[in-house]
């Protein structure tokens, strides 16, 4: 079964990942670099990872590189890119801020000292990797989440909304609600060893991640509109008349 969630997976996510690069290399990626580089190291992670995961649960063990390094060079290049992502976005809204300046530097001092502080903290040498990196991408998910909330916060409350920005926040939203409660589920079936409700976690992450790739799908098809030409147009139409 667990097999097939991860067939189901590729199989939803591929799709929408190449769909999410081709939007923003018709143009978006100018607006939204970090958004650019998230994607194609989503893109080209699930790619390498695909046939050392689908071998390894099959119960095979492939040649080369395990499937488990792989996925953790992976998770550590999409953690950090993701979490330039949030700050990347809130830098974006922070200009319709009266004091932009302050909001900025404040932004980026903020999240370097939650990273760094993490990492002290969950950094030991003396373990595998594995074991500190887990805490500390869980605080940084948990930072994400936050930031995603503020970011959200504000664009609602700015009277002309930028529609990109709300789509590619309300899918990093949905998508860290559908990751907690997935993984609420994975851990709740760990001592009465429930396979039904590891599955039904699993299925809910992979749900929230597919949307999150929709949504920004949709967010990154069209160009904005440009406020400048829009805002001419009358006065050329009425030296025209």
């Amino acid at each position: 079964m667990r097999l097939a969630i991860q067939i189901l997976a590729f199989a939803v996510d591929l799709p929408l990942q190449v769909l999410v690069v081709a939007a923003l290399l018709r143009g978006s990626w100018r607006r939204f670099p970090m958004v650019l580089a998230l994607s194609v190291a989503e893109l080209v992670s699930a790619l390498v990872q695909a046939p050392g995961a689908l071998q390894t649960l099959a119960g095979h063990h492939p040649p080369g590189l395990s499937y488990q390094t792989l996925y953790w060079y992976g998770a550590v290049v999409e953690g950090l890119l993701l979490y330039s992502v949030i700050i990347s976005l809130l830098y974006r809204a922070c200009e319709r801020l009266g004091s932009a300046r302050s909001a900025r530097v404040a932004l980026i001092l903020g999240a370097c000292l939650v990273a760094g502080g993490a990492l002290l903290v969950h950094y030991d040498p003396s373990q595998q990797p594995r074991a500190w990196l887990t805490p500390w991408f869980r605080d940084l998910y948990f930072a994400c989440a936050v930031m995603d909330i503020v970011l959200w916060t504000l664009l609602l409350a700015t009277r002309d909304r930028d529609r990109q920005l709300l789509l590619l926040s309300g899918g990093l939203g949905v998508e860290f609600a559908g990751s907690a409660i997935g993984e609420s589920l994975r851990q709740m079936s760990i001592r009465p060893r429930s396979h039904p409700l590891a599955l039904t976690g699993s299925v809910v992450m992979l749900a929230a991640g597919a949307f999150r790739y929709y949504a920004w799908w949709r967010a990154l098809r069209r160009q904005p509109e440009k406020k400048a030409s829009a805002a001419l147009a009358p006065s050329r139409q009425h030296g025209s008349t």
